[in-house]
């Protein structure tokens, strides 16, 4: 679960009288369900004239509060609260999103060599729908238990051996390197696609589906809160969900 949380600022009366003894707006909560996951709060807390939250209204919610999607601008929050960072699932919607991107460019002509930076091995279950788009595959991961059992997979029914390497070198002749993850990234890191002729792609845009598009509450980051919905609510997201565009970006650093 997590807090979805929006601040709003004293509104003052208009009446002088009335002023004097005015509090701020009581704090509005509710919970909001989602098909197929668990549930998600959503907060609205209300400043008091000298312009201060009250945050510890939320602490009943316990682990929530350490895991808020902010619904707009949110003031510094005091600890316990934390603003919840995506893990993995942006990674996952740009391999999504780069393995359309590759059959529409490989067309029937397979890529020679593809290389995947995986340095922890958290994407193995996303690597065998592309075995169907390269001659051979080239993994860079320092985590290479992790794909034991898809490397298996993957011989067996396509007959197409994955090269694992912990070198990151291995990866420069490929004629295209898809980048989930890189160092020092900011926190919402869509991915980048490398082609051979230096050309460069970044993921861009997200439309949820309708049902889940109805609950996200205004304000929210689309892809923080689809990251919330599918790391912390366990929601099924669709597999075909991508980004709306990979766009073409300058060339140079990887993030």
């Amino acid at each position: 679960m997590f807090l979805v949380l929006r601040t709003e600022p004293f509104c003052r009366a208009r009446n002088p009288i009335s002023r004097l003894f005015q509090k701020p707006l009581p704090p509005k909560l509710e919970r909001v369900a989602v098909r197929g996951g668990a549930f998600f709060y959503s907060a609205v807390l209300h400043a008091d004239k000298r312009g201060q939250t009250d945050f510890s209204v939320l602490l009943p919610l316990g682990g929530c509060v350490q895991r808020i999607v902010p619904g707009g601008d949110l003031p510094p929050l005091p600890a316990p609260f934390a603003v919840f960072t995506p893990r993995l699932y942006p990674a996952c919607l740009f391999m999504q999103s780069a393995l359309y991107f590759l059959q529409q460019l490989t067309g029937k002509a397979p890529l020679p060599l593809l290389g995947i930076w995986d340095e922890r091995g958290l994407l193995a279950d996303c690597v065998p729908p592309f075995a169907d788009l390269a001659a051979h595959i080239c993994i860079f991961t320092k985590a290479p238990q992790r794909y034991a059992a898809v490397c298996e997979q993957v011989f067996c029914t396509r007959g197409l051996p994955l090269i694992l390497s912990d070198s990151e070198s291995t990866l420069r002749p490929c004629a295209a390197r898809l980048y989930p993850f890189a160092e020092n990234a900011p926190p919402y890191f869509p991915g980048r696609i490398v082609l051979d002729s230096g050309s460069m792609y970044a993921g861009e845009g997200l439309t949820l589906p309708e049902e889940l598009e109805a609950r996200r509450p205004q304000g929210t980051d689309v892809l923080q809160f689809a990251s919330a919905l599918r790391e912390l609510c366990n929601v099924p997201l669709p597999e075909t969900l991508r980004f709306d565009a990979l766009r073409p970006i300058k060339s140079g650093k990887i993030y």
